[in-house]
């Protein structure tokens, strides 16, 4: 039951922020739209097969622009196993 409401969790988390990138991207509206609509994509893509797929090609074509982001990712990946080897 935890683990699903994690996904409802993320999923409306991730649609709330590509919303309102949406609504920040419209001309005059002041904001930065187009990163937050990102930032909701970023957290979506665990949770999306088709997300993922397009990812990994966007990661081949255009690597340096992905580099900082797999580089965080790695961090994240790397601290959860440390914290879950410390567990009880």
């Amino acid at each position: 039951m935890l683990q699903f409401m994690k996904r409802v969790t993320r999923w409306a988390a991730a649609l709330a922020l590509i919303v309102l990138g949406l609504v920040l991207a419209i001309p005059g509206v002041p904001g930065p739209g187009l990163l937050i609509v990102l930032v909701g994509v970023f957290v979506l893509l665990p949770e999306s097969r088709w997300l993922r797929k397009k990812f990994a090609v966007l990661k081949r074509r255009y690597p340096k622009l992905f580099h900082p982001v797999e580089t965080y990712r790695r961090r994240a990946r790397q601290a959860r196993r440390r914290s879950t080897r410390r567990g009880p």
